[in-house]
This record gives C-alpha cells, structure tokens and sequence, in this order.
C-alpha cells in the first residue's frame, strides 16, 4: 500500500510541478497568435499549391509515358 501512495504523491508533486512552470510560461497576445495563423495558413495554400502543381506534371508524364 505504501507504493501506491508514493505513486500518488509523486503524482500530485508532478501536477504541482508542471503547473508552477506553466506559470512562468509566456503567453503570446491576440495579435501574435493572429499573424501566426495568417503565416501558417499562407505557408499551407503556397505548400499545398506546390505540391498538386508536381503531382499533375508528374501524371501528366506518366500518361505521355504509358501511351
């Protein structure tokens, strides 16, 4: 019984722990996660443009292979 109550200890020490160094976390504001979000999701479209672009000139050879 005592080594489930170390666990449990260790447990809430854990929890403890984390949520003091939570604490000292800094936080990006409004407009930080804002801006963040316009480059990730620019970065996706430019990615994702490229991506099909190779992909149709890649079947596109295959097709003039095949034939």
């Amino acid at each position: 019984m005592s080594k489930f109550m170390s666990k449990i200890k260790d447990f809430i020490s854990y929890v403890k722990e984390s949520w003091r160094e939570l604490k000292k976390v800094t936080w990006p504001d409004k407009d930080e996660v804002t801006s963040f979000t316009v480059v990730v999701v620019i970065a996706l479209i430019v990615f994702s443009t490229f991506l099909w672009l190779v992909d149709t000139g890649i079947m596109a050879l295959i097709k003039v292979v095949m034939n």
